[in-house]
């Protein structure tokens, strides 16, 4: 096996999401093992460490997976140019607007403003995938997992 620096960052970067994954999960083991607390890490874990799994095995399989990025066209759009760091933006202002503007009004613009980054132009599609993404979570987090959340709209 041919071992880049590009596929030694790969693989480097997978030692690391197993390893804090492995750690998160013991650590919350090891604080509380009631069903309570473990019935949404457990399966998550298994989740991402099969994930994890599943890529260091393609990896493995088809070295040519790895190959060097593609140079940057000429004519490249905004969304391909500045995609990721607006991305990245929304992120932050979704975590810091939890507190502000609630977890169901965050949850629902953060989903609607990246469909529509990526590409999304349906308004139909956008809106009601948003707010099932939106409004789920917070309902199964206050519902069901007994856990308060600040929220504008759900009470």
């Amino acid at each position: 096996m041919n071992l880049t620096a590009n596929r030694a960052g790969h693989f480097g970067l997978l030692a690391c999401l197993a390893g804090f994954t492995l750690w998160f999960t013991a650590s919350a083991w090891e604080a509380d093992a009631t069903l309570v607390n473990m019935i949404l890490i457990g399966p998550v874990a298994v989740l991402a460490l099969g994930l994890i799994s599943a890529i260091g095995i393609g990896l493995l399989l088809n070295p040519e997976r790895d190959a060097e990025p593609a140079e940057p066209a000429e004519n490249d759009s905004f969304r391909e140019r500045w995609g990721v760091a607006i991305g990245c933006l929304a992120l932050a202002l979704y975590v810091l607007s939890l507190e502000t503007i609630g977890f169901d009004v965050a949850g629902v613009i953060f989903c609607a403003a990246c469909m529509v980054l990526m590409g999304r132009r349906n308004w139909l599609v956008i809106v009601a995938y948003s707010l099932f993404v939106g409004l789920a979570p917070v309902w199964i987090l206050e519902g069901p997992m007994g856990i308060p959340v600040h929220t504008l709209i759900l009470e």
